[in-house]
């Protein structure tokens, strides 16, 4: 629909997924390669993939599209070098996650109790690879997620169950190409350091423990973001049945933001994944994010132009 309009698109890619293990010196069998959290993407691949992007199409700012936890590596970005701030024009966040105070994700409350503080099993689980594609699972997909079978429920089911439960949303046609590609691999540490946000209601950096914070950040605990630091005016798209990115923690987030723009999904069952795969995704969300964006360089080519 982008390029439909007029735009070129930029496809981001998070590190340690199936088409970003290309590391030059580093394999992914080891654990050196999975020592990064979303920390990391934020700071050093997004702001790489924002140059190389402005670069290539020789342009000083772009549109920003991301869900989940794209948002968060934006919102680590523009805290930390916030000169960043100057290369992007709208930026457009699907359920935003920075604060998780309210997150309801059933798993999480059960996680954050052996995780969700530096201990000897966060230690020794870290920095290892989650959940890679096999080749296992495309055949499972082929056969239990593909339009016709009988057991698609389990596909759609297990969306409900991380995403939030109830959803009427969801196109099951696109279950075949989901399953084939989700989960596509990450680091234990993104789910840790999540673990940890929850854990502490506060938006910080990776917590390593007191002696190796000391070392890392000289102070006992992890610093916190500074989301002041984020001068981009930021829209937010969140709903009330998402069990990863809670409605009032992103209420709470934009009070903080100095400019936010808020829309709250008018459907009380639309919930995590809706975001990308609702059947009609197109006119609950595209639609206004292309109006917005065209908007935008509309008036700002009238600004110029004076």
């Amino acid at each position: 629909m982008f390029a439909d309009a007029g735009y070129d698109v930029w496809l981001g890619n998070a590190r340690g997924n199936t088409y970003s293990r290309q590391h030059k010196h580093i394999h992914p069998d080891t654990s050196d390669f999975w020592r990064f959290s979303w920390h990391e993407i934020g700071v050093y691949d997004l702001a790489a993939m924002l140059d190389y992007a402005l670069e290539e199409s020789n342009s000083s700012s772009l549109h920003f599209v991301a869900h989940s936890q794209g948002t968060t590596t934006f919102f680590v970005l523009m805290s930390t070098l916030p000169l960043y701030n100057e290369k992007v024009r709208s930026v457009h966040l699907l359920a935003p996650i920075a604060y998780m105070r309210n997150h309801s994700f059933i798993l999480s409350k059960l996680g954050r109790i052996f995780l969700g503080s530096p201990s000897f099993l966060s230690s020794v689980l870290g920095s290892m690879e989650l959940l890679p594609i096999t080749g296992v699972q495309k055949l499972m997909c082929e056969h239990v997620c593909s339009e016709g079978s009988m057991f698609q429920f389990l596909c759609s089911g297990l969306l409900d169950f991380i995403g939030g439960w109830g959803t009427q949303h969801l196109n099951q046609t696109l279950l075949t190409d989901v399953c084939a590609t989700h989960p596509a691999g990450a680091s234990t540490s993104q789910i840790i350091h999540y673990l940890q946000l929850y854990t502490s209601g506060d938006f910080r950096q990776y917590d390593y423990g007191r002696e190796q914070n000391e070392i890392i950040y000289q102070q006992a605990t992890p610093p916190s973001y500074n989301v002041q630091n984020i001068k981009s005016c930021v829209d937010m798209y969140y709903s009330d049945n998402d069990y990863m990115s809670a409605v009032e923690d992103v209420e709470f987030l934009a009070t903080l933001l100095p400019c936010a723009e808020l829309y709250r999904i008018p459907y009380s069952d639309w919930n995590h994944y809706d975001f990308l795969w609702s059947s009609n995704v197109k006119e609950v969300i595209n639609n206004k994010i292309i109006e917005k964006m065209l908007r935008y360089d509309l008036e700002h080519a009238l600004d110029e132009s004076f």
